[in-house]
């Protein structure tokens, strides 16, 4: 599906916030963007989560590709 930045990023944020987790395979198979352009969306919400004083961040999990959302 060929979406903005924005609805890209909300929709990564929705999945995460949801289930917890998401894989860069399930976000690339809903979203028409390329991997560099994955990785610079998660680098966003990392910065985002980090700039607002939030109490979560990603964290990559290499073994699976997963991204995990943790809350301190």
């Amino acid at each position: 599906m060929k979406v903005n930045k924005t609805q890209s990023l909300m929709f990564i944020l929705h999945r995460l916030l949801l289930k917890g987790e998401v894989t860069k395979a399930e976000i690339l198979e809903r979203i028409d963007v390329n991997d560099l352009t994955f990785r610079r969306y998660m680098q966003e919400l990392r910065a985002y989560f980090r700039n607002f004083n939030t109490s979560c961040d990603l964290v990559y999990k290499k073994n699976n590709d997963m991204y995990v959302l943790t809350k301190e």
